[in-house]
């Protein structure tokens, strides 16, 4: 076995387990009502409940068993709810107070049962889906009967249509399968006794159904069903172990053509499937792009029995066929075959099987639909579009006949076979291949009665003119079918280009959207066009978020909210509250789109709607998570300053603190024994140490005020020399015998800037001059004129800035992380001085000095903020 089906299998055994969360499904199986199946399940519930597990019934039913009964006795009963239909009273389980009361166990009697119609849900066992769901545990029971993939075959065996049945996946997705069997002479015995049924609906069971072959039938099918579970669970094991015995490679595909007998195959499919534990195809050729509606109704029963469709256009079916199989790695084919009434049907059969190479093919053979179903199909086949055909085949045999009688002085008889031509070209534009037909063969018919001597009879004198009859049948039937199938294949392709036009729109849209009230917007309008029925997208809150108001009826609500907790759809035309009048899809934990739909969609748009509905589903989880990282990034952001804040608060501005209070106590303390140059170095300490937290608190104060929204420049006209000098001033102390030189432009005397703003920005850059050169260097300040901007420098001698730090030196806290000399500041200065900077729309930056020595701090500003002298 390779390493990814082992991989593959680890993880669905993970994730079996890590789904603690849902309930454990355990089903009472048996062959046939009266096996013992209720009586089995109450026995187990009574030891359960006598141990102390929390259970309780939901539905039980005993027939007026009284040993049945007699167990239900001690054990906890959740009441049926009461269900009035058509003047009559119902009991039916009671779902909503189940889960409420939420025990650990319920039991749910008759897995296949029928709800009553305006129920919940359509089917019992969908009950039992949203209790598992919830995380309660369920017993139930269940007749094999009843299977899905059965069907067909109990109807074969038992002449006895069942109508209430359940998919085979939801029966192998059980926890637990425990079959409850006894042999057919002892149950026909206790039906006789009357401990199954009354007696006159077991005088009735025994002669219908309960017959010694059917009930050995239906026994050997239960014990496969059981193993066939058993079956899928041991594979599960043996694949998590890696043994290389387990063959799990296998696939089948089903094809289907236009004419078989679809479901039964597909049923047959699915129990092969099931049984071999395969996943399964189901393949459709036609040569022409659209489908009929019996196959849109087959290809779509196929895919709720679980089954992957494919659909191919393709004329050459058998090749088709072929080429599927080895893309899709099919391992078996199954193929109906019905006899053939021509030895040219057997071409593609005969095909197959000289290409086959290693691919395993069954044929089924294919039984005649009954007349009840010959006639069902008969009566569905869209009347309306069938009167339309064939009026308009009348209309241009008449059409065509009245220009031909109004033509014929002047257009001689043997061209009239070319206008009945026209006229079943014009014809099989706007209808089928078999109204077409209809019409050639009509043409033929008047044509020779109206335009052939003799005329008004079907007599024809003339070899000229019955070859002309023979060329017009001749042409018309081919050249009719085939315009038929054009057309048809045109407005196929017209359809499908338009959905796929509406997902590429849709797609396009929702790239550019960056909040849900966008998406909900495009959604509404692109699927609403698309599929031409009204469109909401609606919250949890019952609101629609694309804005407006929207009003939903008791069941509508309930279906959203049903939708919205399950992940599934529901409402109209689904087994869920189809009594709503509107469709729910979910697209979040919070919103689904509503459709109203008037009929059941299509399987191919139904296909396309999901493909929309993903990419809406993937487009909302983007814009969820992208709000997200930002709120998170800003919360990051957030605690970064915080921190920054604190650190320098509690550092930068205690260490100025700190000194200023030991120079004062010191002063206090010793005073009458200082010296007077100690005295004087003290409260020189405490003056610089001031004007050092006066420097810091100044930072903060500006970069608060930097931040407000009314913030203006007041701009004041005044020397370069002056600022330099003032700000040189400021630091003579912190320079002490340092030198500062003054390198200034003649070109540019002034400036017109925010004074205090200018001289903090100087500041900032003498000060980490100050902080980061040699003391024995000096530092140079200059001014260049160099248009568009006026050029300040400040420029130290030191070791200078490593080339990925010298961007980071103007973000916020942040400090070199080894800095030249001095101690580290609070990473302010340079920020504010950023800001300052382009508050006036200039620029500042930093470079390496000459020769890769010191650093040039350069302030630039627009010439058109500066006076020029």
């Amino acid at each position: 076995m390779r390493d990814e089906s082992r991989a593959d299998a680890l993880l669905e055994e993970l994730n079996q387990q890590e789904d603690s969360e849902r309930g454990k499904l355990k089903i009472f199986l048996g062959a046939a009502a009266g096996v013992g199946k209720t009586y089995a399940m109450l026995q187990e519930a009574k030891q359960l409940y006598e141990q102390g597990i929390d259970l309780l019934i939901g539905v039980v039913e005993t027939h007026g068993r009284i040993q049945t009964h007699t167990l239900t006795v001690d054990l906890p009963i959740q009441p049926c709810q009461r269900v009035n239909y058509r003047g009559q009273t119902y009991a039916e389980l009671d779902l909503d107070g189940i889960l409420k009361r939420h025990p650990q166990l319920v039991l749910v009697d008759e897995f296949a049962h029928t709800n009553i119609p305006g129920s919940r849900h359509e089917k019992r066992y969908q009950d039992v889906e949203e209790l598992l769901s919830a995380g309660i545990d369920v017993y139930t029971t269940l007749n094999v009967q009843h299977l899905e993939s059965l069907n067909d075959l109990i109807y074969q065996l038992t002449q006895v249509r069942v109508n209430e049945i359940v998919p085979d996946q939801v029966v192998l997705d059980a926890q637990t399968i425990l079959l409850v069997d006894l042999p057919p002479q002892q149950l026909i015995e206790r039906l006789k006794q009357g401990l199954v049924y009354v007696p006159e609906q077991a005088q009735t069971a025994l002669q219908a159904f309960f017959s010694v072959g059917n009930l050995t039938a239906l026994r050997e099918l239960a014990i496969q069903s059981v193993a066939s579970h058993v079956q899928g669970n041991m594979n599960l094991h043996w694949r998590t172990q890696g043994k290389p015995e387990v063959v799990l490679q296998e696939r089948l595909m089903l094809c289907l053509g236009d004419k078989s007998d679809a479901k039964r195959l597909i049923r047959s499919a699915q129990r092969m499937a099931l049984r071999r534990q395969i996943p399964w195809f189901v393949l459709h050729v036609s040569a022409v792009q659209s489908l009929s509606l019996d196959m849109e109704e087959n290809l779509t029963f196929a895919a709720k029995l679980g089954a992957h469709i494919i659909t191919v256009n393709d004329p050459n079916i058998g090749e088709a066929i072929l080429s599927v199989a080895r893309t899709q790695s099919i391992s078996q084919l199954l193929l109906g075959q019905s006899h053939p009434k021509w030895p040219w049907q057997k071409s593609l059969l005969n095909y197959l099987l000289r290409n086959l190479g290693t691919l395993e093919l069954t044929v089924i053979e294919e039984k005649h639909a009954d007349r009840e179903k010959i006639s069902k199909k008969w009566r569905g086949f869209n009347r309306r579009s069938f009167g339309f055909q064939f009026l308009t085949s009348i209309g241009c045999v008449v059409g065509a006949t009245i220009l031909g009688l109004l033509l014929s002085p002047w257009i001689p008889a043997s061209a009239m076979p070319l206008l009945f031509i026209l006229a079943v070209l014009l014809s099989a534009m706007n209808t089928s291949a078999i109204a077409a037909t209809m019409m050639a063969l009509l043409s033929f018919v008047v044509c020779n009665f109206f335009f052939v001597q003799p005329f008004y009879t079907f007599h024809v004198t003339n070899d000229s003119d019955f070859l002309s009859l023979l060329v017009l049948l001749g042409v018309g039937l081919p050249v009719g079918r085939l315009a038929a199938h054009q057309h048809q294949q045109l407005r196929a392709l017209r359809k499908s280009q338009h959905l796929t036009q509406m997902l590429l729109g849709l797609s396009q849209a929702l790239s550019s959207a960056n909040n849900l009230k966008d998406v909900a917007r495009h959604c509404e309008r692109v699927i609403g066009q698309s599929l031409q029925c009204g469109c909401s997208v609606i919250d949890i809150n019952q609101q629609r978020v694309a804005g407006g108001m929207t009003v939903l009826g008791l069941t509508d609500q309930a279906a959203l909210q049903w939708c919205l907790s399950h992940q599934q759809m529901a409402g109209h035309f689904t087994s869920t509250l189809n009594g709503a009048t509107m469709q729910f899809h979910p697209l979040g934990k919070d919103m689904a789109i509503g459709l109203e739909l008037s009929e059941v969609l299509p399987l191919a748009v139904d296909y396309q709607l999901q493909t929309m509905l993903t990419d809406v589903r993937a487009t909302i989880e983007r814009i969820i998570l992208t709000d997200q990282l930002q709120v998170s990034r800003f919360e990051s952001e957030t605690n970064r300053v915080r921190a920054a804040l604190l650190s320098s608060v509690s550092h930068d501005l205690k260490t100025p603190l700190a000194s200023i209070i030991g120079s004062t106590s010191t002063l206090l303390d010793y005073q009458d024994r200082l010296a007077d140059a100690d005295r004087q170095a003290l409260l020189n300490s405490v003056l610089q140490e001031a004007d050092r937290l006066t420097s810091y608190i100044q930072n903060l104060l500006d970069m608060i005020r930097l931040g407000q929204p009314d913030f203006q420049l007041k701009r004041e006209s005044f020397e370069i020399r002056d600022l330099c000098e003032q700000v040189i001033d400021r630091f003579k102390d912190v320079l002490g015998g340092r030198e500062v030189i003054l390198k200034l432009d003649s070109k540019v005397n002034r400036l017109y800037v925010h004074r205090a703003l200018m001289e903090q920005v100087l500041g900032n850059l003498l000060d980490n001059a100050i902080r980061y050169s040699p003391a024995e260097q000096p530092i140079t300040i200059q001014t260049l004129y160099s248009p568009p901007d006026v050029i300040i420098d400040v420029i130290d001698q030191g070791p200078g800035i490593a080339s990925e730090d010298r961007n980071k030196i103007f973000d916020l806290f942040y400090t070199q992380p080894v800095g030249d000399s001095g101690s580290r500041g609070t990473g302010l200065g340079l920020a504010i001085s950023r800001a300052m900077v382009e508050a006036h729309g200039g620029r500042i930056w930093s470079f390496p000095g000459h020769y890769g020595t010191g650093t040039y701090m350069r302030i630039a500003l627009p010439i058109d903020t500066n006076i020029k002298e």
